[in-house]
């Protein structure tokens, strides 16, 4: 093969190799199945000008939240655990921290020690997880709802 046969060879096949990549650029490659919040409900509260969303998987907690969504419910006080990290696919992000999807329900009634802003529990994250440990906002107000189940 002759040298100029060969550069040219050369240089198509570079080519294809910078070509076929960007030919995947902007593509969006998820799916329903990528979906990592599946099997529950997706809650967005606000607390005065704060928003804060919640995971939630406990089916008693689910039907409270459609109950209040729906005008069925006084229990309008998300009453959880706090726990380290924005939570399942960051679904509580920029927050650093996330309610647990289990150990949450609806209240109408909480002791006080619990409630306050979400920038409360990002401000002192140890103090809310180590001894606090729940977050119970009084005034927090159902503003979302996406049903994932």
């Amino acid at each position: 093969m002759s040298l100029s046969k060969l550069l040219a060879s050369s240089v198509a096949l570079t080519g294809i190799w910078v070509f076929l990549p960007l030919t995947f650029i902007g593509c969006d490659t998820t799916t329903d199945d990528d979906n990592l919040l599946a099997g529950g409900i997706l809650a967005t509260f606000e607390v005065e000008a704060e928003q804060f969303k919640i995971w939630i998987t406990n089916e008693a907690t689910i039907l409270q939240v459609l109950d209040l969504r729906d005008g069925k419910s006084n229990a309008s006080i998300p009453n959880g655990v706090v726990r380290r990290n924005s939570g399942q696919d960051n679904h509580n992000a920029p927050w650093n921290w996330h309610i647990d999807p289990v150990e949450v329900e609806m209240a109408e009634n909480t002791i006080e020690v619990c409630s306050g802003l979400p920038s409360f529990i990002e401000n002192d994250l140890d103090e809310w997880v180590d001894n606090v440990g729940r977050f119970c906002p009084w005034s927090a107000e159902l503003i979302s709802l996406v049903d994932h189940r």
